[in-house]
């Protein structure tokens, strides 16, 4: 393979995104609110969110619109009517929580120590700074990552190629055809991948309504250490 460098999404890659926002979201509701969340309410919650990270990914809205609209949105839905200190707060404290909770799919760790004996591996995310730093300490296999690229640390996201700044400070090589974008999302990290003239593996888990066209498609992450 030509590959030197492979970009990797961090949530719903390697890490269990939907489990994570359901444990946070379970948890500050109870905590704040006094209300246990039913599953069918976690699931509205989860579409809201999916919702205004694509507008973010479109640069609809910026970050800090986007930690309002969802819960304003939600709050909304379950009949709340909550006042914009309430929204905040309520954002906040989820993602206090949410950057303790680590979830890794089963098999996250087995595959980077595989793909780490041949590449480079460098994880690329959306997320916040802060969040997504305080979840990286506690995955087990850190000891194979050789960088991490966050959004709000190089100030965009993808799959503006302007974010690819931030993974060429860390490698020092500008040529697209030394990396492999590797992720679940088309219209992030596929979309990323395409936008700087890199192949692409799309992770596709599950059935998500998501369609489009990647260099390799995969369902499982086994699958990526047997193509590589």
């Amino acid at each position: 393979m030509k590959y030197r460098y492979l970009l990797i999404d961090l949530d719903d890659t390697l890490l269990d995104w939907h489990e994570t926002e359901r444990r946070a979201l379970t948890e500050v509701f109870r905590e704040r609110l006094g209300r246990e969340l039913t599953p069918e309410e976690v699931a509205s919650y989860n579409a809201i969110n999916a919702a205004c990270w694509k507008l973010l990914e479109r640069k609809m809205i910026t970050k800090p619109e986007l930690k309002v609209k969802r819960f304003t949105e939600f709050m909304d839905f379950l009949g709340m009517q909550p006042d914009i200190a309430q929204v905040r707060g309520i954002n906040d404290r989820y993602m206090e929580i949410m950057s303790h909770i680590v979830v890794e799919f089963p098999d996250s760790a087995r595959v980077c120590r595989k793909l780490a004996e041949r590449y480079t591996l460098i994880l690329i995310t959306n997320g916040t700074d802060w969040v997504q730093r305080g979840r990286l300490q506690g995955i087990s296999f850190s000891d194979c990552i050789s960088g991490v690229v966050i959004s709000d640390e190089v100030g965009c996201n993808k799959p503006d190629p302007a974010f690819f700044e931030g993974v060429k400070a860390i490698t020092g090589d500008a040529d697209p055809e030394h990396y492999l974008v590797i992720g679940d999302s088309q219209s992030s990290d596929i979309s990323f991948g395409r936008a700087i003239g890199a192949d692409t593996v799309w992770v596709h888990f599950r059935d998500d309504g998501q369609s489009g066209e990647a260099t390799y498609t995969v369902s499982t992450l086994s699958e990526i250490a047997k193509l590589l």
